[in-house]
């Protein structure tokens, strides 16, 4: 697998302890960033960003640009879905079990610009 941004994967995220609000088990997510683009990392590690089927939660009606909706059939998901934005984590690369899919460019667009905004790297969420 060479591993892209918008990429839906199938990953294990750990166990936490203790128990906290974090995603765990087996689940989708989506890679949003890849660390051997900027050199040779000491170990194959993905930013991922977990994904949960929607079910008009009313915290993701609130804040949508938290946490992005993905429709149907995007990057091969069975249902309508939401990118939890406020999950973003680091995985080891031998935890991807699958690739789902992969999102088109409009699709991404909005989980780009929400890590953007979150990680301060456009004007509108810089200190």
């Amino acid at each position: 697998m060479k591993p892209q941004e918008g990429m839906v994967l199938w990953v294990e995220l750990g166990k936490r302890l203790p128990p906290g609000h974090e995603q765990e088990g087996r689940r989708p997510a989506l890679l949003v960033g890849v660390p051997s683009r900027l050199g040779n990392p000491r170990f194959p590690l993905l930013l991922v960003v977990p994904v949960t089927t929607y079910r008009e939660q009313s915290w993701a009606e609130v804040a949508p640009r938290l946490y992005p909706r993905l429709k149907a059939g995007a990057g091969n998901l069975p249902r309508e879905s939401i990118v939890l934005l406020d999950q973003l984590q680091v995985v080891d690369a031998e935890r991807v079990a699958m690739v789902v899919g992969q999102l088109n460019e409009s699709e991404y667009a909005p989980v780009r610009d929400g890590l953007k905004v979150m990680l301060g790297i456009s004007p509108e969420g810089s200190l």
